[in-house]
């Protein structure tokens, strides 16, 4: 660590960027006591279970018979062996190692030689898998791994209402990918609420969408919650004139607003749209200090009155939404890995432009007031 540099309070110094020691602060003190965006409930539907790795911990999501979300520890109460891989998976929780199998509860019910575990067969709920509190609002759901802390409702805010109406007629998983990014976590979130690197980094894909207006004031951020943003960009008027001329064919959808939006959910979840017909939903998972694995899905929603050429129409927008976030995905990777390399080297703080670079200043107070409420300071 480099002692000369003069700390700035509520701003990230380039050391936590990179520090071993501060990747291991933040998976044991910041990401257990927030909610965690784990996943997406229609993905929990028809008896499937999801394994997931917040943080340091490996999770096993499913749906109890009253169709709420359940997060247990990924791990046997038997031998301890782990139950699943990261992903989907149909059908009951069933161990690997011995069959025992678990019910929506988490409580072991089959169990092989079940003469052999007395204790377990008299009382199996004393067995059940351990679990973590687990909440969802419309589609999405969250983990605290830390006992305590508050609702999800109160951690979220001003965001709650979003997610809940965004919700609204998601119908199913468009596309969806994993991948890393060798970028710090940080890096990565923070790349993604800024627009100033658009004309240096996307000038092959960005100029060539015309649906957003380009007036210079367009953008407006929402700062006024303490862990989340979101900014709102209008939409061009000529977009949402073809759109409001093809209603008749494409039809109607749950939740019609004439601008793109961003928002970020603290610390690890960003959800994108342009106009509700579909939501870009990101997971970020910090694998390293500098290695970062992105989780994206585009979610569709459900059209009332469409006809067939409606239909193919909105595939044919979404075939190419499909191929616009794959390119600046790529593009991303690629500057954030940049970044990453200077971090390392950097013997100052980062310089924040007033207006176009707000929201990455809000980020980097979050996380300090995060950092600071959980007795960690970053690094300096």
């Amino acid at each position: 660590m480099n002692s000369s540099i003069e700390s700035i309070p509520d701003r990230i110094p380039p050391q936590a960027y990179w520090l071993k020691e501060q990747h291991a602060q933040e998976l044991t003190n910041l990401f257990p006591q927030a909610w965690l965006f784990a996943g997406l409930m229609l993905e929990l539907q028809g008896k499937m279970h999801y394994g997931v790795r917040l943080g340091e911990t490996e999770l096993l999501l499913q749906a109890d018979t009253q169709g709420h979300p359940r997060a247990f520890l990924n791990v046997c109460s038997h031998r301890h062996a782990k139950l699943c891989e990261p992903g989907l998976h149909k059908g009951p929780i069933r161990c690997p190692y011995h069959s025992w199998v678990f019910d929506r509860e988490g409580i072991p019910t089959g169990i092989p030689q079940k003469k052999s575990f007395p204790m377990v067969t008299a009382d199996p709920e004393r067995f059940r898998l351990k679990e973590f509190s687990c909440e969802a609002v419309g589609q999405f759901v969250f983990v605290r791994l830390s006992p305590q802390g508050p609702c999800l409702r109160e951690y979220l805010g001003n965001q709650y209402e979003f997610l809940e109406r965004a919700s609204s007629g998601m119908n199913g998983v468009l596309d969806e990918f994993q991948e890393d990014v060798t970028a710090n976590w940080k890096v990565v979130i923070e790349n993604s609420l800024e627009g100033y690197h658009v004309p240096a980094v996307h000038n092959r894909t960005f100029g060539q969408i015309d649906g957003m207006s380009q007036e210079e004031q367009a953008p407006v951020f929402f700062l006024d919650d303490p862990l989340h943003t979101h900014l709102e960009h209008t939409a061009n008027p000529d977009w949402v004139a073809r759109f409001t001329r093809l209603g008749t064919k494409i039809g109607q959808w749950p939740w019609r607003f004439e601008h793109y939006t961003h928002h970020l959910i603290f610390p690890n979840l960003t959800v994108t749209s342009f106009m509700g017909y579909s939501f870009h939903v990101q997971r970020f998972d910090p694998i390293s200090a500098s290695r970062t694995r992105v989780h994206s899905r585009t979610i569709g929603v459900g059209f009332s009155n469409s006809t067939e050429v409606g239909a193919k129409m909105m595939e044919r927008i979404y075939s190419d939404s499909h191929d616009f976030t794959h390119k600046v995905f790529s593009e991303d990777g690629e500057i954030c890995n940049k970044i990453q390399q200077g971090v390392q080297q950097a013997t100052q703080y980062a310089v924040l432009g007033q207006g176009i670079e707000d929201r990455v200043a809000h980020f980097q107070r979050a996380y300090c007031f995060a950092m600071k409420k959980n007795n960690m300071q970053p690094s300096n």
